[in-house]
């Protein structure tokens, strides 16, 4: 199903009027990339974006890097670092031949797809058995959303900004939500096995209603990380999975 429009709102997204979000490696991106793709892997960062997120640190880190998005402003930006970007008008119909790559990355794209699982299939063609892909997304279930939602009576869809976003969600780009299970049930639904979900990037301080950003300064505490770890459902507010292309049919 494709959806008129879809090409154009990124464009806008991706430009200077538009919400035109920094890349930039995270430390939990980074562990995840350092403990699960090798050097000289050739790797896709599926929605690229400008390439900080991941295609420098990829690239950097002595992979063979292609970075596809739907927005030619974007792919021009990731250009202009020297990075390998290509635009693609659709995530559910990638240009390269079953088993191409060894790793792929997509960092907090599905929620902006209208058919995610059609783009975790591609993925998954794309990938050779044994290859891993690598998937963050917003946790629609932490625990201040559901405050948020049950006491406070407003929904924040997360994806342009936290003001905006509650004042007019239906600007928001995030079109699809995902708690751990569902994450997980999407994967494994197009073949992937194993795959292992995660949280990461909550705090009990920073969002804490009103004041918690005032009083935030920049680390969650050793038990709420292990909280974090031990139910990401309710702390984490990003999702991350690691999920393998099986060698052999089960």
């Amino acid at each position: 199903m494709r959806i008129a429009g879809v090409s154009d709102y990124y464009e806008t997204y991706w430009s200077d009027e538009g919400f035109c979000p920094p890349g930039a490696i995270t430390p939990t991106l980074a562990q995840l990339f350092q403990a699960h793709i090798r050097t000289g892997w050739r790797c896709l960062d599926v929605g690229c974006g400008d390439g900080r997120t991941a295609g420098l640190y990829l690239r950097d880190h002595g992979c063979e890097y292609v970075g596809l998005d739907v927005s030619e402003n974007a792919v021009r930006a990731a250009r202009a670092l020297g990075l390998d970007a290509r635009k693609i008008d659709d995530e559910a119909s990638l240009p390269f031949l079953e088993a191409t790559f060894d790793a792929a990355v997509c960092i907090e794209v599905m929620e902006h797809l209208f058919e995610p699982h059609l783009a975790a299939a591609e993925i998954f063609r794309v990938l050779r058995p044994g290859g891993v892909l690598i998937v963050t997304v917003p946790n629609v279930a932490y625990w201040r959303r559901r405050i948020d939602l049950a006491l406070l009576g407003r929904w924040n869809p997360l994806g342009v900004g936290e003001n905006l976003a509650v004042e007019q969600p239906w600007q928001d780009p995030h079109l699809r939500f995902f708690n751990p299970g569902s994450l997980r049930r999407m994967l494994t639904s197009v073949g992937f096995h194993p795959v292992e979900v995660g949280g990461h990037d909550g705090s009990l301080l920073r969002d804490i209603p009103w004041m918690g950003r005032k009083l935030w300064r920049g680390n969650s505490s050793r038990l709420y990380r292990l909280a974090e770890r031990m139910i990401p459902s309710l702390f984490a507010y990003r999702l991350h999975s690691v999920a393998v292309r099986p060698s052999s049919q089960r």
